[in-house]
């Protein structure tokens, strides 16, 4: 993340020199203690002009990293659609929370406040990446609460092309990659899915087949 759109322009030409496969612009980070992020993921204008910096910095393709915190998270998807990105992940932490150790009468966060993640997340992380399929053309990589097959699924079925997980290595460990994996192929045996291809985005065909 940076503060500034020039600022991820920097930061961009700077790791471009690692040569990573791709760069996610993070325009939406709640976890420090100034604004750093926010005004970036909540206005489509400024989301855009981070976006146009980090492209004319680097080659590779950047993928967008949106907020659940955005009144209209499809504008934001819709601006960096035109700015320049070539995939968006959906979605970053809620809120700002809080959690209060009542042993010690404090936050247990040293910042007091930070992004709600992990199974909380993922109803509104869906819901999100479900109204982002049907708002732009780019590819969508779900997170948020992401922590079993199962999970994964449901991910793509709204319409993500790919999946990432965080919070899920907490409570399943450092196996959970693999473990996702084989309960995805297992739900794809049973179901008689061949590909990942054929669940991306089916819940909106079934929709529209129900409103027949």
């Amino acid at each position: 993340f940076a503060s500034t759109a020039s600022e991820f322009g920097v930061v961009a030409e700077r790791v471009s020199r690692a040569k990573p496969a791709m760069i996610e612009v993070n325009i939406s980070c709640p976890n420090v203690a100034s604004e750093f992020g926010r005004p970036f993921a909540l206005e489509a204008t400024s989301a855009a002009r981070a976006v146009e910096a980090v492209q004319a910095n680097t080659r590779l393709p950047i993928v967008a990293k949106l907020s659940p915190n955005a009144n209209n998270i499809c504008d934001i998807a819709r601006a960096v659609e035109e700015a320049g990105a070539d995939a968006v992940s959906a979605v970053n932490t809620l809120g700002p929370g809080m959690i209060i150790d009542i042993h010690s009468a404090k936050p247990i966060l040293c910042n007091k406040t930070g992004g709600i993640s992990g199974p909380a997340l993922r109803p509104i992380a869906l819901r999100c990446v479900y109204d982002i399929y049907k708002a732009v053309d780019l590819p969508i990589i779900g997170i948020g609460g992401i922590d079993s097959g199962e999970a994964a699924i449901a991910m793509i079925m709204a319409g993500a092309r790919a999946v990432g997980i965080g919070s899920g290595i907490y409570y399943r460990g450092i196996d959970v990659f693999s473990s996702v994996c084989k309960e995805i192929q297992e739900f794809m045996d049973h179901g008689g899915y061949s590909r990942i291809d054929e669940m991306i985005g089916i819940a909106h065909e079934k929709e529209a087949r129900n409103q027949k």
